[in-house]
């Protein structure tokens, strides 16, 4: 397993805050078994359609400079889906054949999505998991995703059964390796698929470099490529001169990324930060995909 010591090693610098790059392995759980128990899981999310909303919303923004005051007002509302696309009508309207055309492009789905959250708690010498059902979910960070989304739980078989426990009791103990004075951890789970077609690439992070507002975050747990170059998981730290990249891989399948994410510079000294290059499909014929679980991860 690659951690901050090696990264350290390699680009001839302190990172103090914790990075753990593995497998599946690694966390001794069996990464073929929990792969193909997984894989097929992933068709059957549903469309982030969020994040299509967001682009609408940046596109009209790009398109209708003076009218930014106007678009920015019905933003939040249309993104989270208490207003309809009817909203845009007076821009899409004005809008040229050619920029309709691009307007269409950047609403093609390219995410789908589920979501599930536990408490995870050590009593004694047991790991207790339970799961619980917030009613929506938002991010501790300064761009949309601050606002609420609200996508499809998990099914029952999904995460109630041994491989996933075992998953998140894996994670409970790694957070704990870092500090053994926690005993409950929230856990909130996303499967996700990226989805890349013909000339439409698939953005696994559309907000650029970012954190996602946790302590501590999986980024990445890829579980399936498919037909794509790309997706390469790289890890930045925040310095006064900018983001300056400390680590990049293309994570294969039954590989995972985790690192500190937010909070982590005043406990370690590091200002840890993430994204993921877009993936497009290597056969244009065909989709492209990329699978992944992701996890955000509070302690208590």
């Amino acid at each position: 397993m690659i951690t901050e010591k090696d990264i350290s090693r390699d680009i001839n610098k302190t990172i103090k805050s914790p990075i753990r790059i593995g497998s599946l392995n690694d966390l001794n759980i069996d990464s073929a078994t929990f792969l193909e128990a997984f894989i097929p899981f992933f068709n059957d999310l549903e469309d982030d359609v969020y994040l299509v909303r967001e682009k609408q919303i940046d596109f009209l923004k790009k398109h209708f400079t003076t009218d930014i005051e106007s678009i920015e007002s019905i933003h939040k509302s249309y993104f989270e889906k208490r207003v309809g696309e009817e909203v845009l009508t007076p821009w899409l309207e004005k809008l040229s054949e050619e920029q309709k055309t691009l307007f269409s492009s950047i609403s093609t789905i390219t995410r789908q999505r589920n979501i599930s959250s536990f408490l995870v708690e050590k009593i004694e010498e047991s790991i207790e998991i339970k799961r619980i059902y917030p009613e929506s979910f938002n991010q501790e960070v300064a761009d949309f995703r601050s606002w609420e989304r609200v996508f499809k739980q998990a099914e029952k078989e999904v995460v109630d059964n041994e491989l996933f426990k075992e998953l998140l009791c894996n994670v409970f103990n790694l957070v704990q390796s870092i500090h053994p004075e926690i005993t409950k951890l929230k856990i909130t789970s996303h499967f996700m698929r990226t989805i890349s077609q013909g000339k439409i690439k698939g953005e696994n992070s559309p907000e650029g470099v970012h954190e996602d507002g946790t302590p501590y975050i999986m980024s990445a747990l890829v579980i399936n490529r498919k037909n794509i170059s790309g997706g390469e998981t790289q890890i930045y730290e925040q310095v006064k001169e900018g983001n300056e990249l400390i680590f990049s891989k293309v994570l294969n399948q039954g590989e995972f990324a985790f690192q500190a994410d937010t909070g982590e510079e005043k406990t370690f000294g590091n200002d840890l930060w993430h994204y993921v290059t877009p993936i497009s499909p290597v056969n244009i014929n065909e989709k492209g995909i990329r699978d992944v679980i992701g996890l955000d991860i509070e302690m208590f």
